[in-house]
C-alpha cells in the first residue's frame, strides 16, 4: 500500500517560522503534522512586504516548509480591507494541487470576519479547517474606540467563529474546558519547541553573580505607560522585586533584552531611579538578533517573568516559559495559565506570590543566593526533560 501524503494549510497572524512566539508555535505544530503524515504549507504575515507585492513572489523555504506571506495590516484602514486579503488567500488555495485536507488558521490576517469566510469557503470544499486558539486578551490603551473595536473582534472570534470551526487547538486548560462544554472537538497544545535539546546550554560560564534575563517587548515603545496593570507582562514589578533584593544585599545581573534604557524611561519614567541605584547589576540590550538573543538565555542561570493572574494570562501560555526550560534555563515566574502542571518548584524553576510582597522578596532574595552546583544541576534537569519536545505530543 503507497503511502498517501496529506495537505494542511496554517493561516494567520504569524512571522513563520521564528519572527515572533506565533511563528514559533506553528513551526512546531507544523512538525508535529508533518509526522503525522502532512504535508504543511504556511500563510502568515511579514512587516516589510508591501502591500502591492504579489504573495506568488513572497514563496519561501525553510526546513522543507514551504510559506507565502502577505504585508502585516498594521493600521486600521489595511485591516479594513479583508476582502482583499481573504480573496489572495483564497486564490492562493485554488491554484494548490491537490487541493488541502485541512486548513487551520491561527488568530486572523487581519479581522476575525476573514476566519468565518475561510470557514464557508471551507464547507463548501469539504476541507476541514481548525482554530488554533491562544489568547482571550482584554485590550486596554488610550484610544478608547481602537479598544472597543478591538474587543469586538476578538470576541466575536473567540465566542462564535472558533466554534464553528471543526475542531480547536488550545493553548492552555481554560481554553479546552470553554470550547468542550460548548462541544468543540478539542486539543490542548502549550507551545512547544521543534528542537529536541540544546547541548550548549550546560555552560559553566557564570562564576560569579547569578545571571537573570529577560527577553520580550512588555510595552509600546515611545509610549508612556499611564495604567500599569495593561501591562501583561510586569516589568515594573519584575524590577521593584529585584530591586528590593538588591537592597538586602543580594549580587547578580539582571540582563534585559528586547528594549533600551530609554525606551524603558520613555513608557516607566517613575521606576528608572530603581534601575540607577542598582548600576552595572542591570544592562540593557535592546533589540537583537534571535540567535543572540537564545544564546544569550541559554548562557543565564534563570529567566524571570512576572506576570498579574487574570483571565489574559489564565487563557494563555507564555511562549518564554517554554522556551526557557527548553533552552536548559530554569525559570522564576507566577502561577499563571497552566504553569503549576509543568514547573516542578526548585527542580526547573520556581513560583513567587506577588500579592505577598514581603514573601515574594524573601523567596526571590533566598533563590539569589542558591549554590551554582545546584543552578547546574536545575538546568541539567530542565534541558533533559525535553518537557516542550513536539514530539512528546505528537499521538494528541
Amino acid at each position: 500500500n503507497r503511502f498517501i501524503m496529506k495537505h494542511a494549510v496554517y493561516i494567520g497572524n504569524f512571522s513563520f517560522p521564528l519572527g515572533n512566539a506565533a511563528g514559533k508555535r506553528v513551526y512546531a505544530n507544523g512538525k508535529i503534522l508533518s509526522e503525522n503524515g502532512y504535508e504543511v504549507l504556511f500563510i502568515g504575515l511579514d512587516g516589510n512586504i508591501s502591500s502591492e507585492t504579489p504573495i506568488q513572489e513572497t514563496k519561501n523555504t525553510f526546513d522543507d516548509f514551504i510559506y507565502y506571506n502577505l504585508p502585516d495590516p498594521a493600521s486600521l484602514s489595511a485591516r479594513m480591507n479583508f476582502i482583499k486579503t481573504y480573496r489572495t488567500v483564497t486564490r492562493l488555495l485554488d491554484d494548490i494541487y491537490p487541493k488541502p485536507d485541512l486548513i487551520i488558521y491561527y488568530g486572523s490576517l487581519g479581522l476575525s470576519i476573514i476566519d468565518d469566510m475561510l470557514i464557508q469557503y471551507c464547507r463548501k470544499r469539504k476541507i476541514k479547517i481548525v482554530s488554533d486558539c491562544v489568547d482571550w486578551l482584554t485590550v486596554k490603551t488610550d484610544n478608547p474606540f481602537f479598544d472597543f473595536f478591538k474587543w469586538l473582534d476578538t470576541t466575536y472570534r473567540n465566542i462564535y467563529v472558533n466554534k464553528r470551526a471543526d475542531g480547536v487547538i488550545a493553548i492552555s486548560d481554560y481554553l479546552t474546558r470553554y470550547y468542550s462544554n460548548a462541544g468543540c472537538h478539542t486539543v490542548t497544545i502549550p507551545p512547544l519547541s521543534p528542537v529536541k535539546n540544546h547541548r550548549n546550554s550546560l555552560n559553566t560560564e557564570n562564576q560569579g553573580k547569578i545571571v537573570i534575563s529577560y527577553a520580550g517587548i512588555p510595552f509600546r515603545k515611545g509610549t508612556l505607560i499611564r495604567d500599569l496593570n495593561t501591562l501583561k507582562d510586569r516589568i515594573d514589578k519584575t524590577v521593584l522585586l529585584l530591586y528590593s533584593a538588591w537592597k538586602k544585599g543580594c549580587t547578580f545581573t539582571f540582563n534585559i533584552f528586547g528594549f533600551t534604557r530609554d525606551d524603558f524611561v520613555t513608557a516607566l519614567p517613575s521606576y528608572i531611579e530603581y534601575i540607577d541605584k542598582m548600576g552595572d547589576s542591570v544592562h540593557f540590550f535592546g533589540m537583537m538578533s534571535h540567535e543572540k538573543v537564545t544564546d544569550s538565555l541559554m548562557k543565564s542561570d534563570f529567566t524571570i517573568l512576572i506576570r498579574d493572574v487574570n483571565r489574559d494570562t489564565t487563557a494563555g501560555f507564555p511562549t518564554k516559559i517554554s522556551e526557557s526550560i527548553s533552552y536548559g534555563t530554569p525559570v522564576i515566574t507566577t502561577k499563571t495559565s497552566d504553569l503549576e502542571k509543568y514547573i516542578s518548584e526548585g527542580d526547573n524553576g520556581f513560583f513567587l506570590d506577588i500579592e505577598n510582597e514581603i514573601s515574594a522578596v524573601d523567596k526571590l532574595s533566598s533563590i539569589l543566593k542558591i549554590d551554582r552546583n545546584s543552578i547546574f544541576e536545575m538546568k541539567k534537569r530542565c534541558m533533559e526533560s525535553d518537557l516542550f519536545y513536539y514530539r512528546n505530543y505528537s499521538s494528541r
